[in-house]
């Protein structure tokens, strides 16, 4: 236990995970209390929607966080600051452009989204694309604040958005704004934190060239180096974001919205896991630079992994052990029917949160094979849960499954990689 506590104490990757764990547990504990505080204030079918908004959120946005991790690669491994700051300048250049872009997308068909989704109002999806466009500098000079490992700034600006989400949300509702009101406070607290980053990222070194030409239009000249590498992010960011929340959005399509609300609830408490474990990833990624050896790199996977089970292992018992209690108190008796629900699903979003960290590590490696082990796995977690969709306990039954094959398929993967480099390293010394 000692030694233990000494290597905590002089690892400076682990001081930067403790930070960032303690911000990042804050901001969870915000953006956890924001379901059980509206869950509580809306019907079951309202929470549904609200849930549902918040899924295609993550799924639109998705593109952002791509290009954020992205950035967070550039901002560690470039040496040169301007050629560094174009970049990640054009990067956001793009974000906003197909954020607008889609934005009018939705304006154009939200009556398709409305009935597909059995939604009362199309005005919620509407003002869900606005807050994908306020998101936009926010993720970029947040990428580029954690590109340069000030972890604890980047935290702190978490913990606005996510405090001010609440605030606001709980207020619109309140007013009587219900669906529309819930999503339109994460617009009003974008706007308020991306103040904070675009500051320290100024601070700490994102200017603009300014004999530089000004472009309304993303420079793709200076935007395709990297592009490769993006798609090899957004593969990889895509899958697993579809891999722990595409299920509410199965069960949201086959079941009544009175099913569907309570489902979301459950999954509300399930991703618990996904919120605490989230940080030990954003952590690794900066850390881990492809000019440092094989060796260096493993510790920090290693480290990662110790804190990772530090955290989740006990989280995981107590939903096994008591998992009406937990539904009860988080969300509501009214969610208790499903709480048998939370132990399968608690180990599904478990081990999404264990492929999540592999797959980090992997992308800031730019190994590109990773690419073919998440997409396959995905396409199978896919078609087991719309092939298999009886009931809600059998789309988390797919879930888990289809998870644990992609688990498979990463060990399989790095089993290969590692035979073909011992191959190719004895024929050479042959």
């Amino acid at each position: 236990m000692h030694r233990l506590v000494q290597i905590f104490r002089n690892s400076q990757f682990f001081r930067d995970n403790i930070i960032y764990l303690i911000g990042s547990i804050a901001v969870g504990f915000l953006n956890y209390l924001y379901y059980p505080v509206l869950g509580r204030m809306l019907s079951p079918n309202a929470f549904g929607e609200v849930q549902t908004l918040v899924t295609l959120f993550l799924q639109i946005s998705i593109f952002l966080s791509v290009l954020g991790l992205v950035t967070v690669n550039i901002v560690a491994n470039y040496k040169d600051e301007s050629a560094r700051n174009a970049v990640v300048l054009e990067f956001e250049k793009l974000g906003f452009a197909v954020s607008i872009a889609l934005l009018f997308a939705t304006i154009v068909f939200q009556s398709v989204l409305k009935h597909f989704l059995r939604f009362s109002s199309s005005l919620p999806f509407i003002i869900l694309m606005i807050s994908v466009v306020t998101t936009v500098p926010f993720t970029f000079r947040g990428a580029f604040i954690r590109g340069k490992q000030k972890f604890g700034v980047s935290a702190i600006s978490n913990l606005v958005v996510a405090g001010a989400k609440l605030l606001f949300s709980v207020l619109l509702v309140v007013v009587g704004l219900g669906t529309a009101g819930a999503i339109g406070g994460l617009v009003l607290a974008q706007a308020v934190a991306c103040g904070y980053v675009a500051w320290w990222a100024l601070k700490l070194g994102l200017k603009r060239n300014p004999i530089a030409k000004r472009r309304a239009l993303p420079d793709l000249k200076v935007l395709m180096p990297e592009l490769r590498y993006g798609a090899l992010v957004l593969v990889g960011s895509l899958v697993i974001t579809l891999q722990y929340s595409i299920d509410i959005i199965i069960v949201k399509h086959y079941f009544d919205a009175h099913t569907a609300g309570l489902y979301a609830g459950i999954a509300s408490v399930a991703r618990i896991i996904f919120f605490l474990t989230g940080s030990i990833a954003l952590v690794l990624m900066p850390s881990v630079r492809m000019e440092h050896s094989d060796e260096h790199n493993r510790k920090l996977l290693y480290k990662s992994l110790l804190l990772f089970a530090l955290l989740t292992v006990p989280t995981l018992l107590f939903f096994v052990g008591f998992p009406k209690f937990v539904v009860g108190v988080l969300m509501g008796s009214s969610y208790e029917p499903m709480a048998h629900l939370l132990p399968e699903l608690g180990l599904a979003i478990c081990v999404v949160a264990i492929l999540n960290l592999f797959v980090s590590y992997y992308l800031a490696l730019r190994r590109y094979g990773i690419a073919g082990v998440v997409v396959i796995g995905g396409l199978a977690t896919f078609g087991l849960m719309v092939w298999h969709h009886q009931s809600p306990a059998a789309v988390v039954q797919g879930l888990l499954i289809g998870s644990l094959a992609m688990v498979g398929l990463l060990v399989l993967w790095l089993s290969a990689s590692k035979f073909l480099r011992k191959g190719t390293e004895e024929w050479r010394g042959s």
